[in-house]
């Protein structure tokens, strides 16, 4: 009996993904679940959910109840968009990503004080801008509190500390850019400038990327809950979904523990692994690169399934 479930993320409504990725995967896990929004369709395992997908950590918290089964170890959640190995099924995954039952996996854990302050990723500023006290919503109490929070990131290795303003805001490249900012950014830039100012988040929270991840059985609920509170406080997935999993987990395992490493295209010179391929899925299926967990992005759209 299958210990795992698959369960793919649609960002959108791309119902024309369903029967392809259940070729891809069919043969390699035996349960698998489609987390579409607004879907309509009579699919028994495809589950409509109803979540902005800059949130959509809150896919989670929508679907627990359609995919939760006491028998699984394992919730094994892919985007749509993300090709795994083909080597990996539901026998094997736990040796490619070093799972014991209470183990989760996610590709990285990101302390945000510490990302590059000439390459400025905009989640730093998602993370400084997030407040629990969002109005209309309630969710304070339900999370831990500031001091527990981050007792648990130190658990993990985490630490949370000042961010630099150019870690926040993006700096003005042209003199066209500072004549067209309004003067209150130009004033808030040049102080921040001078002064070096800290500033420090409201709540501990980490960034990570985040299209791939695995969640052990005793963990899924509470990483549900937490998913959802961080989802209806709208805070990007990237630090929402690790922050949610750092807080519920006993033990993660990141790829600098694993063996095989994921490919996520950022660059035209990534993309370039494609070329041989001519857009044949058959082919890239056939042909995976060997050493590499998965690829990402795989737009199927423009791929001949």
């Amino acid at each position: 009996m299958s210990k795992v479930a698959l369960i793919i993320i649609y960002n959108h409504q791309y119902n024309k993904n369903i029967p392809v990725l259940e070729k891809i995967y069919h043969n390699r896990f035996t349960n698998i679940y489609h987390l579409v929004p607004f879907y309509t369709g009579d699919l028994s395992n495809v589950i409509s959910v109803y979540e902005n997908s800059f949130y959509f950590q809150g896919y989670v918290t929508q679907s627990l109840g359609s995919f939760f089964d006491d028998k699984y170890d394992h919730y094994f959640f892919v985007a749509d968009d993300l090709l795994l190995n083909p080597a990996i099924n539901e026998n094997n995954y736990a040796g490619f990503f070093k799972l014991k039952a209470g183990t989760c996996f996610i590709p990285e854990l990101i302390n945000l004080h510490e990302t590059d302050l000439n390459k400025r990723w905009e989640r730093v500023a998602d993370g400084f801008n997030y407040n629990i006290e969002l109005s209309g919503v309630e969710a304070k109490s339900f999370l831990p509190d500031y001091n527990t929070a981050l007792a648990t990131f130190n658990k993990f290795g985490l630490s949370v500390g000042p961010l630099n303003f150019r870690q926040i805001w993006d700096a003005p490249k042209t003199l066209k850019d500072w004549f067209t900012m309004p003067l209150r950014e130009v004033l808030r830039y040049l102080k921040n400038l001078i002064t070096k100012q800290q500033h420090h988040l409201r709540y501990p929270v980490v960034g990570g990327y985040s299209d791939v991840f695995i969640i052990s059985a005793d963990t899924i609920k509470q990483f549900s809950h937490y998913c959802g509170i961080t989802a209806v406080t709208k805070l990007f997935v990237e630090v929402g979904l690790p922050t949610s999993l750092v807080l519920s987990a006993k033990e993660i395992v990141t790829e600098t523990d694993l063996n095989l490493k994921g490919f996520p295209l950022w660059t035209a010179q990534d993309y370039t692994i494609l070329d041989k391929y001519n857009n044949s899925l058959t082919d890239l299926v056939n042909n995976f690169p060997e050493n590499l967990l998965y690829i990402h992005p795989i737009k199927l759209s423009k791929w001949k399934a």
